[in-house]
């Protein structure tokens, strides 16, 4: 009876369900025991490859990152580029003149000489405040409407003033010369001869100070290696002079103002062993007498 009693317990284990739970624990011993010790280095791969994983997508986050800011800097040296090939290089507002307008050309004199600040304009060293600008009927009164030296005599045929200096010149350096001397105001006259054989342009500019006027008597040299090129706006049409060939010019510091005298043959010829030429470039300095009284003015207050 016994033996039937066990017989019939292991038939009935036999048919007897199996619990999930048993055959999971079952299963995992099973492995940890093929396993051994490598529990610990199985996780530690699986860990190192989750790491892999994750840099994987932190090396493409950078990468489209960096693809990204390059974009975006050719994009601001494109800009650049463009906005200086169309304002053209060192222009500072539109104060600055880098090329002359159309219709005008880069001559600049064959012969330049600068006259340095005299004492006699030390009474008018500084621009005062308050000062208004150049007076056109003044400056360009009935006692300079003709210049005359030793028998050689020019005639004002047209005259202006302007707020705006740098519309008398032409060059970037001259430009922000007159800029940065704080110019208020310009003048310019042209004159000719009475047979037209000669034309002579006269250019005044008031500054803050002697020094100011000084700077862009410099940067108006053209034999000065420092400066860039620049001059005067030829300011008559329809004449070869003063828009090439042979010209010669004088700058004259007179305290805060600076005086340009420019002349040539209308024709544009050198001038040869006639020194006309040089003759008109001294009676052209009269037609800054305004300039003169301004000194008297000041010594009187």
């Amino acid at each position: 009876a016994q033996g039937r009693g066990r017989r019939a317990g292991r038939g009935a284990g036999r048919g007897a369900p199996v619990d999930p739970l048993s055959k999971f624990s079952a299963s995992a011993l099973r492995r940890v025991s093929v396993l051994g010790d490598r529990p610990a280095q199985f996780v530690h791969t699986l860990a190192e490859q989750s790491t892999r994983k994750h840099g994987t997508r932190a090396l493409a986050t950078l990468l489209v990152l960096c693809v990204t800011a390059l974009v975006t800097l050719l994009g601001v040296l494109t800009y650049q580029l463009a906005t200086e090939t169309v304002n053209g290089p060192g222009t500072s507002g539109s104060s600055a003149i880098v090329a002359p307008p159309e219709g005008h050309t880069t001559l600049v004199p064959t012969l330049y000489q600068a006259q340095p600040q005299d004492d006699a304009f030390d009474p008018i060293a500084e621009r005062g405040e308050g000062s208004g600008t150049i007076p056109k009927d003044q400056l360009f009164g009935s006692e300079t409407e003709e210049l005359e030296l030793d028998g050689q005599k020019l005639v004002r045929e047209q005259a202006e003033t302007t707020d705006t200096c740098t519309s008398l010149v032409w060059g970037e350096g001259v430009a922000e010369s007159l800029v940065d001397g704080e110019c208020s105001s310009a003048a310019s006259a042209v004159y000719l001869d009475s047979e037209e054989t000669y034309i002579a342009q006269f250019a005044l500019f008031d500054l803050s100070s002697a020094d100011s006027a000084e700077s862009v008597a410099e940067s108006l040299n053209p034999n000065e290696p420092s400066t860039v090129p620049g001059f005067l706006l030829p300011q008559k049409d329809g004449v070869e002079g003063l828009h090439k060939g042979y010209s010669q010019a004088t700058t004259q510091v007179m305290g805060h103002y600076l005086a340009v005298y420019w002349v040539a043959r209308t024709d544009g010829a050198e001038p040869g062993d006639d020194d006309t030429l040089s003759t008109l470039n001294v009676a052209a300095m009269n037609a800054s007498t305004w300039v003169y009284r301004q000194v008297g003015e000041a010594e009187q207050k």
